[in-house]
């Protein structure tokens, strides 16, 4: 009976970690991790909140891989929004490595670095209507 329990729980759980994100999902990755993102078929990724920043004590320290709750130091990174939506934006999923060759040198001399991306699925709007057909004028004209 204990092994069952074991293997429904395992089911549950990866059904869950591999479930794509419905409404403001937020995802995190330290540096030199890789943030993943993905939506269910039929949908997007629509970027809703971009940071790339600094953390304070043990957010990205001692080897973690996920940001720990803590204060913050913002430093300013004003192309962090341009690289993620390069990346991710109106695609179905997408990978951000969070390197130096990715961002670029950071202003910041602390090592604590992360990125934070909050982002929902969003379904794509519809293509436009064809553009209307050209009118052919009329060859027929008949002399009297």
């Amino acid at each position: 009976m204990v092994p069952l329990r074991i293997l429904a729980f395992g089911l549950l759980a990866a059904a869950w970690y591999l479930t794509p994100a419905a409404e403001g999902e937020v995802v995190y990755a330290c540096l030199n991790d890789t943030v993943s993102m993905a939506c269910e078929v039929g949908t997007k990724i629509k970027l809703e909140h971009i940071l790339y920043k600094v953390g304070v004590g043990t957010r990205c320290g001692e080897g973690k891989a996920q940001p720990d709750d803590g204060p913050d130091t913002f430093c300013t990174f004003p192309w962090a929004e341009m690289v993620v939506e390069d990346l991710c934006a109106d695609r179905r999923s997408c990978l951000v490595p969070v390197t130096e060759y990715v961002f670029g040198e950071y202003p910041c001399k602390e090592e604590t670095r992360y990125l934070e991306v909050s982002y929902s699925c969003a379904e794509p709007p519809p293509p436009p209507p064809p553009p209307p057909a050209p009118v052919k004028p009329d060859c027929d004209e008949k002399e009297e």
